[in-house]
């Protein structure tokens, strides 16, 4: 994981399977960040690169629905930007987490929208933290 100060975003790289407590403390320690350096005057977007991911645990994308992304919406994050991954095990975890996350929210939480690279993503954030940023 790491802040890009000049788009502004956190990118979470995953690069391989991780365990329940390893990918709860990566998110939750990235989303501490993210309240710490997003403010209401240059808005912070959120880039999951899960290219190269395999599996999440259902128990985890469950979390991640319920309660982690249910904090990024109150602390500002509309949407996670997520670049596809590149295997089976990697798409069909992202989709099971997007769906989760929708019936989570419905319309007012925190949107996934997918990109086909990382640049991509990064372009589409920069874009959309610009125009949520109160000048």
């Amino acid at each position: 994981m790491w802040a890009n100060g000049a788009i502004p975003c956190i990118v979470v790289q995953l690069r391989a399977f991780a365990n329940r407590t390893q990918f709860k403390a990566l998110m939750n320690a990235g989303l501490a960040y993210y309240k710490a350096h997003s403010q209401p005057t240059r808005r912070w977007g959120w880039i999951a690169d899960t290219r190269l991911m395999s599996a999440i645990p259902q128990e985890v994308q469950q979390w991640l629905a319920d309660d982690w992304n249910m904090q990024a919406y109150a602390a500002g994050l509309r949407e996670m930007s997520i670049v596809s991954a590149a295997n089976i095990l990697g798409q069909l975890a992202t989709q099971q987490y997007a769906e989760k996350a929708v019936a989570a929210s419905g319309q007012a939480g925190l949107q996934p929208v997918y990109y086909e690279s990382l640049e991509e993503a990064q372009h589409a954030v920069a874009l959309r933290c610009a125009a949520l940023s109160i000048k």
